[in-house]
């Protein structure tokens, strides 16, 4: 199950980025109870018990006697809450293993909406389970609705994870309660323009598509350095920078040239508010969620 970015900017709460960090899960039968074991990323912070989220999830769809006969093992590389789709994928991962194990034979849509009811919003679950770039919407009724859009295979992203939390909570209640109609409009437009740079590869939209008005500028109080990686220019072949999800880390994209640079300087400006950061350099994930099962 990939990591994800959500929003890359302008797409607050529609578009999603599968990326090459994966959460691995694995389920046998226990002869003594229910077993969860973690190791990997932030594997301190993940319960042993029955409110693990992976659990929980898996508990929607398993019958009460499987999840009392099962061993569960979680290898983690998604850093958590730090915008990088980590709940969603450990619900995701929940519902697949029991859907897989009980031979349900429940849908990737249908295990979206499932995961999308649980997590609150789409667009990391139909990233995640679907792989690449998606656009997701939710229906009047509730209804999930996602599909992947093109994007140029020789664009590389850069990941900048601060050693900083911010919670879900606060970063939704320092967003206004509503938006100018100037405001809406000027994130429509860069909307479509990411989409069109996606696909055809401009790396001259880039700066421009990545610019948003709804949720970076209400979140960059939140985040120590954030207002100066947004003033981060003439780096070459960094094409756009943008929180990912909520944040605090950040996303950027680069051309093939520059990447190191890139993650470097936006590295320097936490370092710079006394926040330490890690750089990744990723490939987008182009398979989503899958699921393989021991012959």
């Amino acid at each position: 199950m990939p990591a994800s970015s959500a929003n890359l900017g302008p797409g607050f709460d529609t578009l999603g980025l599968a990326l090459s960090l994966y959460l691995r899960c694995t389920l046998r039968k226990s002869s003594q109870g229910l077993q969860i074991q973690v190791s990997g990323c932030d594997s301190s912070e993940i319960s042993l018990n029955r409110s693990n989220l992976i659990f929980r999830a898996f508990s929607r769809l398993a019958s009460k006697e499987t999840q009392e006969a099962v061993k569960l093992e979680i290898v983690n590389e998604v850093p958590l809450g730090k915008g990088l789709g980590s709940s969603a994928a450990a619900i995701l991962a929940g519902l697949a293993l029991a859907n897989e194990w009980e031979g349900l034979n429940r849908s990737k849509e249908q295990l979206i909406q499932m995961a999308t009811e649980m997590e609150g919003h789409p667009d990391n679950v139909a990233a995640a389970a679907r792989g690449g770039l998606v656009v997701s919407c939710q229906a009047e009724d509730g209804a999930v609705i996602s599909v992947n859009s093109p994007i140029i295979q020789k664009l590389e992203v850069v990941l900048v994870v601060p050693q900083c939390r911010l919670s879900t909570e606060a970063a939704r209640a320092a967003l206004p309660e509503s938006y100018s109609r100037p405001h809406a409009i000027f994130n429509v437009q860069r909307v479509a323009l990411l989409l069109a740079a996606l696909r055809e590869g401009r790396a001259d939209l880039f700066a421009e598509a990545m610019q948003d008005r709804l949720h970076q500028p209400y979140r960059a109080s939140l985040i120590p350095g954030f207002a100066d990686i947004l003033k981060l220019r003439n780096i070459p072949g960094l094409l756009g920078l943008a929180l990912s999800g909520a944040g605090p880390s950040v996303v950027a994209f680069c051309d093939g040239r520059g990447a190191a640079e890139a993650g470097e300087a936006i590295a320097a400006c936490f370092r710079e508010h006394k926040v330490a950061a890690e750089i990744h350099r990723l490939q987008v994930d182009t398979q989503g969620l899958v699921v393989e099962k021991a012959s």
